[in-house]
């Protein structure tokens, strides 16, 4: 305690006495207001944040953001991480530290109940990204990215559905079936192995064709119901028949012929035709939507003019001058039906086949089993094969009468003699040739 000798002027014993200094008044004067003003501006704070609470009834719901979402707020030394808190009848740490931070919160009528819109008060609508915020912009970035992310989530699920659909196309699922690159160019046909299992319908629908499609390109289809594993299709990425363009043919026959579509045809990239008139012999067709079912024939190549016909069932008739059977049908053979599927004539090799009714002879190649083999479409479902031949004398595509010459007797494939192997086929099925002769 500072004090300091006065002399006592006034006292009757005389002498000195000690007093309080004045500076050391003046300051425990100083120290006492300082203490009433303290207190007063803790209780002035104190009344701001009751005040400020109790006029804010409606602040009663938080703030609901995904959650993963977190808002940023700013202390005095340092910059805490709050996860907001789930609504409540009074406001939360979230809510405080976005009011804080400059963050408006209200209440979006088009959103769902109990949940707030949140957008930076008095600053535009660019939200920088959140690693590069602090304090207050770190919640403003925060908040706005999360729910821009939110709204964001379903645009892109039309996208994905639509990608799925597309991916799962016909077309789509033959490009990786062939193992070729997504918009890669479909050929005119291509190969599939049957697999345990498969049917004529089934394949059909793998690969979005109509069964009659594939039926049509493959002609050693006895049952379109009992397939053969391993056996190799031939088949066309879209509706139509596989043509090879033979001598004499022109597109407009074609077209005719097979009821195939024109525009369609031309079009098709890998048909690779440059102009109507400039298909070549030899070239490999696929003739969209054309029916290899023919009705009605409209050309004949012993004239190579045009002429009309009106179908009717046909009236099968051998030519050929033996009638010597070796193997009849139904007998027991290992083959892909178990049994013999046509009648064995024996002749001998160069004797001549002719047609057993007028169509269009839509098979004329060389088999392992059937050797050099034909068959002829008669419409309707009905058709006819001659197998084992030594000389074949028609080519695919032709129309023929009946009894013009097809090719001669052979012993080729899988043939153990010179013989004619004959068979008749109705609606796919081979029947019994003895029972359809006349």
């Amino acid at each position: 305690m500072s004090r300091i000798a006065q002399p006592l002027a006034n006292s009757r014993l005389g002498g000195w006495a000690l007093v309080e200094s004045p500076q050391r008044q003046l300051a425990d004067g100083g120290q006492q207001w300082s203490l009433i003003i303290v207190a007063a501006a803790a209780l002035v704070a104190m009344a701001a944040v009751v005040f400020d609470i109790r006029i804010s009834p409606g602040r009663d719901t938080a703030i609901v953001l995904p959650s993963a979402a977190t808002i940023s707020s700013t202390d005095a030394a340092s910059v805490t991480q709050r996860t907001v808190a789930p609504p409540s009848s009074e406001p939360t740490d979230a809510v405080v530290a976005a009011r804080d931070s400059g963050v408006s919160t209200t209440v979006d009528s088009a959103a769902p109940s109990g949940r707030e819109s949140v957008s930076p008060a008095d600053t535009p609508t660019t939200v920088a990204p959140p690693a590069a915020a602090t304090g207050s912009n770190a919640a403003e970035s925060t908040v706005a990215a999360a729910l821009a992310s939110e709204e964001a989530a379903p645009a892109t699920a039309e996208p994905e559905i639509a990608a799925s659909a597309a991916a799962d196309d016909p077309a789509s699922r033959i490009r990786k079936y062939l193992g070729l690159h997504a918009g890669a160019q479909l050929p005119v046909s291509f190969s599939y192995e049957v697999q345990p299992g498969d049917t004529a319908t089934s394949i059909a629908e793998r690969f979005g064709l109509e069964e009659a499609t594939v039926l049509f390109n493959n002609w050693d289809i006895y049952n379109p119901h009992l397939l053969t594993p391993g056996q190799v299709l031939q088949l066309p990425p879209v509706n139509g028949l596989v043509y090879t363009v033979q001598p004499g043919d022109t597109l407009d026959v074609l077209m005719d012929r097979y009821l195939a579509d024109r525009d369609a045809t031309l079009s098709y990239p890998a048909n690779e035709i440059t102009s109507p008139q400039q298909i070549f012999v030899g070239q490999r067709l696929l003739l969209v939507h054309g029916s290899a079912s023919v009705a009605t024939p409209v050309t004949s190549t012993a004239s190579h003019s045009q002429a009309t016909a009106t179908w009717t069932e046909p009236d099968f008739v051998l030519y050929l001058r033996y009638d010597k059977i070796s193997d009849y049908f139904g007998t027991a053979r290992a083959n892909s039906v178990g049994y013999h599927t046509g009648v064995d004539y024996v002749a001998p090799v160069g004797e001549l086949v002719g047609a057993a009714a007028a169509g269009v002879v839509s098979v004329a190649t060389w088999d392992p089993s059937y050797g050099n083999w034909v068959e002829i479409d008669h419409g309707g479902g009905y058709r006819s094969r001659y197998a084992h031949l030594d000389i074949i004398n028609v080519r695919e595509g032709q129309w023929i009468e009946a009894g013009n010459y097809v090719g001669t007797v052979g012993n080729t494939g899988n043939s153990s003699g010179a013989h004619l192997h004959f068979e008749i086929i109705v609606n796919g099925e081979a029947v019994n040739p003895l029972a359809w002769l006349n």
